[in-house]
């Protein structure tokens, strides 16, 4: 009887992971006139951003374009969308929500998560800027960066659901047409401020 053949180790181990989409440019500024729209459209593109880190994270190596645009999203955008949600629409909510709703525990919950994420980001954002002058392509990650963006990626995935699935859903039933030309004049006016503009 002819020997079972020795497994090879190669073939074992686990596949190389399927690289994710581009990275979407920025909303075009004309959608800020539905904020709500906005808002979750922002979220599906930041999933995108969160699908890069990970992937980066998994090769532990990242191509030197693709971490400009990373460190762009981290250092600029992202702040610019929690300062949204913080200053305006989590506010909004606080005043216009029912206390059926049980929104105050979420939003203060949430609250906390962008406190804790913001450490985080501005580690992983950093680790991605001194890479970015680096003569070779692509550049490899520290492991330590590595398992700092796959925290964060995962607790930012949870956040999103929850802000889509429950912050999103009753602001479009408790906001009124006044409350929601608020925050879209208040949104409009966080960007002309840092000069954001259209895709």
């Amino acid at each position: 009887m002819a020997r079972p053949r020795a497994s090879n180790p190669s073939k074992a181990a686990s596949p190389k992971p399927r690289p994710p989409g581009p990275l979407p440019p920025p909303l075009p500024a004309a959608l800020l006139e539905r904020p709500l729209d906005y808002l979750m459209a922002e979220h599906h593109r930041h999933r995108s951003y969160l699908a890069g880190l990970r992937y980066a994270a998994t090769l532990a190596e990242i191509p030197r374009d693709q971490a400009a645009r990373l460190h762009l999203f981290l250092a600029s955008e992202l702040p610019l969308h929690w300062a949204d949600e913080e200053e305006d629409l989590f506010p909004i909510l606080r005043r216009h929500a029912l206390p059926e709703d049980g929104l105050a525990e979420v939003l203060t919950r949430l609250s906390q998560d962008h406190a804790m994420n913001e450490a985080l980001v501005r580690t992983i954002d950093h680790g991605l800027s001194v890479i970015l002058d680096a003569d070779h392509d692509p550049v490899p990650l520290e492991r330590r960066l590595c398992g700092l963006i796959l925290t964060y990626t995962a607790t930012e995935a949870r956040h999103l659901a929850v802000e889509n699935a429950v912050v999103l859903a009753i602001a479009g039933v408790r906001l009124r047409k006044a409350e929601l030309h608020g925050l879209s004049a208040a949104m409009k006016a966080r960007r002309e401020a840092f000069h954001v503009t259209d895709a």
